[in-house]
């Protein structure tokens, strides 16, 4: 996270985007399935047109065939000239631009359409120019999508033929009428490139507007959680000042009372009650102090006042003054410091903070006789510093909770150590301010590893 982010809570800003992302799901699956329907109710229309015209066609033809039939179904010469330019089965196609008059001048192109003619048991009798000798042929089929070896497709139809005899007509053979679809499929072609062009620029378009719509969407939650911020600010700014003339008067107390020559016992519980006040009034002046740390903590940071600090050089100081600590606690510390120019641009405060509260956080957690080591490493130019202690460890769903305000895992044994519970918020909130993140790694019953990645400054020879 850079050090000039807004304050926004990082969890605002992950559901803004997951409700942006939700709204583009949502938009763009209603877009892309109109954009669908409506090609494929092209598509269908221009395929019934296609449909019709060949119906009409195929009717034109059987109603001029009808009376210029021969009376067998043979290729004979006299079917040969019913149609002129009709190739017989068998026989070559005679050089003819037209295949009828009139009705069936579009049908002897044969770019477009096909003729085949069949007797009433099947056999193939006649064909136009460009039809097709041995391709299928079911008469039970009123529609088929015959599909050619160069890979276009055909739409067939098929119609008897009857021959006028007389004041009656008998059925002579079958009429086969096939029309190309290539300028279908080539239409269905461009359709699917032009809509998922026009889809993708409507996602990106509805991409911006849906992270604006969950902006303004958001903006109240973000406004009250700003709010809530300040007024927390402000309650604690407020607090600090009573409250440290109350603690002063507690002192002042305390000290009478132990000058005062009066009865033991009374003298006991009087000095027993205002110790305890005086604790409770001390425990309350930390959190009060941590409530407006961790405020001016998620604001944007200075960058005049950020400084090159050796993180190896902070964290041999705060290891220090914890030696005397970690000894009252029987626990051991131990460190592993394999750089010494661990060089990060940050605030030495801040930071010395940081290791502060993970070490005694580590501390707090470590039985008696147990070890806490540091290790400080670099990879690149990145710089690693982990502190792991011995104790109980943390379950795997609340490693994530861990680093919220007021959350504990022990209440009892925090609060016996006069903790907040923000320790690990403001540890959490100093390493984004630093554009690092600490990461926990534990197993219930192994201890836990608190890991601080921060990005190191190259220093110049």
């Amino acid at each position: 996270m850079s050090a000039n982010r807004s304050p926004a809570p990082e969890l605002l800003w992950r559901a803004r985007l997951r409700l942006a992302s939700l709204s583009l799901l949502v938009m763009g699956t209603i877009l892309y399935g109109a954009g669908f329907a409506m090609a494929r109710l092209l598509l269908q229309e221009r395929e019934t047109f296609l449909r019709r015209e060949l119906l009409t066609i195929a009717g034109t033809l059987h109603d001029s065939l009808k009376t210029s039939l021969p009376p067998l179904a043979t290729a004979s010469p006299a079917l040969a000239a019913v149609l002129p330019g009709l190739c017989l089965v068998d026989q070559p196609c005679p050089p003819s631009n037209a295949l009828i008059e009139h009705h069936a001048v579009s049908a002897a192109d044969p770019a477009r359409f096909q003729l085949r003619i069949f007797s009433s048991t099947g056999k193939l009798l006649a064909r136009s120019p460009g039809a097709n000798v041995s391709g299928p042929y079911r008469p039970t089929a009123m529609w088929e999508d015959l599909p050619l070896p160069s890979g276009q497709r055909l739409l067939s139809t098929a119609i008897h033929l009857h021959r006028a005899h007389g004041s009656s007509e008998q059925d002579w053979g079958t009429l086969q009428i096939s029309r190309t679809l290539a300028p279908l499929d080539a239409e269905a072609r461009r359709l699917w490139w032009l809509g998922h062009g026009v889809f993708a620029m409507a996602m990106a378009g509805m991409a911006l507007a849906s992270w604006w719509l969950a902006g303004q969407a958001m903006a109240p939650l973000l406004e009250a959680y700003r709010r809530q911020e300040q007024f927390s600010a402000d309650v604690a700014h407020e607090l600090r000042t009573p409250l440290a003339s109350l603690l002063a008067l507690l002192e002042t107390e305390r000290s009478r009372d132990n000058q005062t020559i009066t009865i033991p016992d009374r003298r006991g519980s009087g000095a027993a009650a205002l110790d305890r006040m005086l604790m409770q009034g001390q425990r309350l002046q930390r959190l009060i102090a941590d409530l407006l740390l961790l405020a001016s903590l998620e604001r944007p940071a200075n960058r005049i006042q950020l400084v090159v600090c050796n993180l190896a050089e902070i964290t041999a100081d705060v290891m220090e003054d914890f030696s005397e600590a970690a000894a009252e606690a029987e626990v051991i510390l131990h460190s592993a410091i394999e750089i010494a120019d661990a060089d990060v641009l940050g605030v030495e405060s801040e930071l010395s903070r940081l290791l502060i509260n993970l070490l005694s956080n580590a501390l707090q957690h470590s039985p008696a006789g147990g070890r806490v080591k540091i290790k400080l490493r670099s990879r690149g130019r990145e710089i690693y510093l982990s502190i792991r202690d011995s104790g109980p460890g943390i379950p795997l769903e609340a490693q994530q909770q861990i680093f919220e305000r007021f959350h504990r895992l022990d209440s009892a044994r925090s609060r016996q150590h006069g903790g907040t519970g923000l320790g690990l918020a403001i540890a959490q909130a100093i390493a984004r301010r630093h554009g690092g993140v600490i990461g926990v790694h534990s197993t219930p019953g192994n201890g836990a590893t608190f890991a601080l990645r921060l990005c190191g400054v190259r220093r110049i020879p």
